[in-house]
């Protein structure tokens, strides 16, 4: 079964006004994608207000992606959230959908939301990953091994951790 298939909403079914969905996001969403991206726990709380032409869809992303440190390779679970929000037209004369508009035409009966939520989760991951990110400390003996090689800016936070081992090593 296509784990995708659960993110189908069946517009047509739904009265007019405000309906509330939420999912809990596993791996397999993110191996549907072929992407390394892994969690433990996203949630996503969807509020759609249905009108005669038209309806919105409101994203609220609360959780965590398992992600490697780009600094020390450490795995880190970095928190994410995210509020989004997609406008959705039924029109007979569709155009080219934007970022946040859809258009469908009145013989849709259903839209899936699967790869808007894939993109916003990727959307609100930091560019850099960084066991800072996550409230952790990057491994010492990576960082040392990478800075006694090459000429980059490490940390102060990293380089006291580094002192420190130094230090204990001497005594």
């Amino acid at each position: 079964m296509d784990p995708l298939k659960a993110f189908d909403i069946e517009f047509i079914k739904l009265k007019d006004g405000e309906h509330v969905l939420d999912w809990n996001i596993d791996n397999s969403f993110f191996e549907a994608f072929k992407s390394s991206l892994t969690t433990k726990a996203i949630q996503l709380h969807l509020v759609l207000i249905k009108s005669t032409n038209m309806f919105t869809l409101d994203f609220s992303i609360q959780g965590s992606v398992d992600v490697a440190c780009d600094r020390c390779l450490t795995d880190i679970q970095l928190p994410i959230s995210a509020e989004q929000q997609v406008v959705v037209k039924i029109t007979d004369f569709p155009k080219e959908n934007e970022d946040d508009l859809i258009y469908l035409t009145p013989h849709d009966y259903k839209i899936n939301i699967a790869q808007h939520l894939f993109d916003f989760i990727a959307l609100s991951l930091p560019i850099k990953k960084t066991c800072d990110s996550a409230g952790q400390t990057c491994d010492s003996a990576v960082t040392s091994k990478i800075t006694s090689t090459i000429d980059v800016d490490v940390p102060e936070s990293d380089l006291v951790d580094e002192d420190l081992d130094d230090n204990e090593i001497e005594d």
